[in-house]
């Protein structure tokens, strides 16, 4: 979809509305003028509008995962009230040209494999893909994917936390950020990789890899049809010309500019 002009007509009612609510609550015209003038007043602004866009509210989290649990998981211990219980979710740092920032509300089964299997579950729910699993256009068994060795564990239930979708290293090969994260001691992205696509349906279907890069998940690993060689690692990525959101395997030297490993913290 082509996204509408700013300058085109800005007598149009819902953007004299816009300015006219900045105007409420203090905003003035020398204000406005200096966003153009002040890099890092534009900055916050491009970040704030871009979350906007781009990723789910923590209420509107916790709606959807119930309407997943309901229809897809049917997990009797999750619950709005056991949701609740966690608390606030973590403040989210905000996104720059060296990391895209969004808080998500996962689920931990304890397996990272049924995890990973339940969360792309999940993800075919939110976008109607065809529901096959593919590596390369090879299919595989559910005995073709691990967790790598020296990962972090993942606590079992439900848990808030932000998430960095690949900006951090971006155009960097999975082999070369998993020392990276095992020194920093930061969980990699794994399983959690297509749960962030059916909380975030808008930065899927957004991801162009460029400014919203494709991301792998550099905690988990890929036998390409069960062959038994894990020198894969799993990424996710949307393809414009068939509209779907794909789950894809990459092998973990091959570094694509395309691409960057998520990670969480």
């Amino acid at each position: 979809m082509k996204m509408a002009s700013l300058t085109a007509d800005i007598r149009r009612g819902d953007e004299t509305q816009s300015l006219l609510r900045l105007q409420q609550d203090g905003v003035s015209a020398d204000d406005f003028v200096a966003i153009a003038w002040n890099d890092a007043m534009r900055a916050d602004i491009v970040a704030a509008i871009i979350k906007h866009r781009l990723f789910t509210r923590p209420e509107d989290q916790i709606q959807l995962l119930l309407e997943i649990n309901e229809a897809v998981w049917k997990d009797t211990s999750i619950t709005e009230a056991v949701i609740r219980a966690l608390g606030d979710p973590p403040d989210c740092p905000a996104s720059n040209e060296n990391g895209l920032f969004c808080i998500n509300l996962f689920r931990e089964t304890g397996n990272a494999v049924k995890t990973f299997s339940d969360n792309w579950d999940a993800c075919v729910h939110v976008h109607g893909t065809d529901g096959t699993w593919k590596w390369n256009g090879l299919l595989f068994t559910k005995e073709g994917v691990q967790q790598r060795e020296n990962v972090i564990i993942r606590p079992v239930g439900l848990r808030w936390q932000v998430a960095e979708l690949g900006r951090q290293f971006q155009k960097q090969c999975v082999e070369n950020v998993r020392p990276q994260l095992d020194k920093s001691k930061t969980m990699g992205m794994g399983q959690e990789l297509p749960f962030v696509a059916a909380l975030h349906p808008k930065w899927a279907v957004s991801t162009n890899g460029d400014t919203i890069p494709f991301v792998d998940a550099p905690d988990m690993e890929v036998a390409p049809s069960a062959s038994g060689e894990f020198s894969y690692a799993p990424y996710l990525n949307f393809n414009r010309d068939d509209r779907q959101v794909n789950l894809n395997a990459n092998h973990i030297g091959n570094a694509n500019p395309n691409f960057g490993s998520g990670s969480l913290r």
